[in-house]
């Protein structure tokens, strides 16, 4: 007599196995879902934002203030760019609003740099670290100016993560 013949004559035996096979079915899910999900935890998903440089953002006519459509496509897109952090709040070592600018020269004296070379960024949720040397922030890109007390900025970005940038 095979196993099946023995499950066939007794219903516990078979009510059991039943009981077993849907039980791991619905089980399974509940356990593969959790290891899955924490092997991604705390990476960010990079492919969703696109990298945009310096060149692009200079790219803005000042004279004319006409947007290109190479930037105007990026209006409202996820975006990263790497650049230095200029913190707008005094003496924290978080900060929620600052500007980005393109090298470490270009900090905020006399005179400014022009417009289409600082963007203003302000954090969505969570404060920034102050960083002081090469970052790199994702966000949301709007293509419009914001005035500061330290000039105006041609785009501005509501920043999702800042972080210090990999050199590799």
């Amino acid at each position: 007599m095979s196993e099946n013949d023995n499950l066939l004559r007794d219903p516990d035996a078979w009510s059991m196995k039943k009981k077993l096979v849907i039980g791991l079915g619905l089980l399974l899910p509940l356990i593969l879902v959790p290891i899955y999900g924490t092997s991604k935890m705390g990476k960010k998903d990079e492919s969703a934002y696109t990298t945009v440089d310096w060149g692009a953002y200079r790219q803005l006519d000042l004279a004319t203030n006409r947007v290109p459509p190479a930037l105007q496509a990026l209006d409202g897109k996820k975006i990263r760019s790497l650049g230095f952090m200029v913190p707008l709040e005094d003496n924290r070592s978080e900060v929620m609003e600052f500007l980005l600018v393109p090298s470490p020269q270009a900090c905020v004296h006399a005179p400014p740099p022009p417009s289409n070379q600082m963007l203003y960024v302000r954090m969505v949720g969570a404060s920034a670290k102050t960083l002081f040397g090469p970052v790199m922030v994702q966000g949301v890109l709007r293509v419009t100016s914001q005035t500061h007390q330290f000039g105006t900025a041609s785009y501005q970005i509501y920043g999702e993560s800042v972080e210090a940038a990999r050199s590799d």
